[in-house]
């Protein structure tokens, strides 16, 4: 049994680009909502770093002018982009759900360009409504989330845990490959 490279860098993506990020952001809302912004945006400038050291993890032997522009570009992307969300959905009051669907479907319109051509992603065409829908989706649901925010922490707590455990994963098939080579 031979676990090949791109999984082992598959899972670590997943925990560090998806969910260390997403328990980040609730984090910050969170922080927001208590009166401590700036603790927030410190959280999600680490989540963002990390998830751009994770993206690094493709199986690729790029040279080092590479590697600082792309970990440079993961680090703005994701920090600006969860910036926004917390800006957004702390500063401005409650102006109902189309408002909230609509800034989400933009917000998620321009993390699926992003993603895609700003960050060298290969995204179909046909992702993009998904990407639209996913953010008029998650923006309504993080409104929501606003009014019971002790749920959100605990939703964000879950998340660390499910992405450390995707981390954890990813170092322990990279183990296991190592040694069932040298067998």
């Amino acid at each position: 049994m031979e676990i090949s490279q791109q999984t082992i860098a598959e899972v670590l993506q997943i925990g560090g680009q998806y969910f260390i990020p997403s328990a980040a952001l609730l984090r910050a809302l969170y922080a927001g909502v208590r009166g401590k912004l700036p603790e927030g945006f410190a959280q999600i400038l680490i989540a963002s770093v990390f998830s751009a050291v994770t993206a690094l993890a493709d199986n690729q032997q790029p040279d080092l002018k590479t590697v600082l522009l792309e970990l440079a570009g993961n680090t703005v992307f994701m920090t600006g982009l969860l910036a926004f969300v917390v800006a957004y959905l702390l500063r401005i009051p409650f102006v109902g759900f189309i408002m909230d669907a609509l800034v989400g479907g933009v917000i998620g319109a321009v993390a699926w360009a992003g993603w895609t051509y700003v960050l060298g992603n290969d995204l179909p065409l046909w992702s993009l409504p998904l990407g639209i829908l996913g953010g008029m989706v998650a923006f309504i649901i993080l409104r929501l989330l606003l009014r019971q925010i002790f749920r959100l922490i605990r939703i964000a707590t879950v998340l660390i845990v499910i992405g450390v455990v995707f981390v954890a994963l990813a170092g322990g098939f990279y183990v296991l490959s190592m040694v069932l080579q040298t067998a």
